[in-house]
């Protein structure tokens, strides 16, 4: 069935910004604390860098929960899933089963599956700075609570960045270059019978979300 493509704004600027720098100061933080443990460099330079970086990065994260109570689409509310989206959930979860050879189901900001965990991720990175801040003054169990959200955010890095391709390969809406220019790519289906209606959403189901 053919259907209209439509070009919507979806994420400002401010969070695009957000995102990518929380991106790649997350990456610095992760890779000088390794070069710390397992390399032969000078620890204090490295440390110091550390330290200006996750403070930095604190301020970063703090304005992005700042962006989660600003109109648009970084606001917690698209943060939690709706009873309207279970059938996106549902897409999602018979995707990845079929390794991607089932139809990749669109949504307008978060992917309903993910959106718990997105949630999630902002909470650890509030507790990574304030921990952060707290290392100099605390023993060895607040650096291991540290160090373990650390291993947290990294996982969750490496499964984000290749569902994101899988997503943007195997779908239609541009995950990745949303992020970037801040537009996704929206098919618009009629819907004419029962059976079809089951399978697909309107656009207009998926921009009031």
């Amino acid at each position: 069935m053919s259907g209209s493509i439509k070009r919507v704004a979806v994420f400002s600027s401010a969070q695009r910004i957000t995102h990518w720098l929380i991106t790649l100061g997350v990456l610095f933080l992760l890779a000088s604390a390794w070069l710390v443990q397992h390399s032969d460099v000078d620890v204090i330079a490295w440390m110091e860098w550390h330290i200006m970086v996750g403070q930095a990065l604190s301020l970063v994260i703090a304005f992005r929960l700042y962006l989660l109570f600003v109109p648009g689409s970084g606001h917690w509310r698209l943060l939690l899933p709706t009873r309207e989206q279970r059938h996106i959930v549902r897409q999602t979860i018979q995707f990845y089963a079929s390794f991607g050879r089932l139809p990749c189901p669109d949504w307008f900001a978060y992917n309903p599956l993910w959106q718990p965990l997105y949630a999630l991720v902002l909470v650890v990175l509030a507790l990574l700075s304030i921990t952060g801040f707290l290392l100099g003054s605390s023993g060895a169990s607040m650096t291991n609570f540290h160090a373990s959200l650390a291993s947290f955010i990294l996982y969750f890095m490496l499964a984000h960045i290749a569902f994101a391709v899988l997503h943007d390969v195997k779908g239609s809406g541009a995950q990745i270059s949303a992020m970037l220019n801040g537009y996704k790519y929206f098919i618009q289906k009629p819907v004419n019978t029962p059976s079809e209606q089951e399978n697909a959403v309107s656009l207009q189901d998926i921009l009031k979300k």
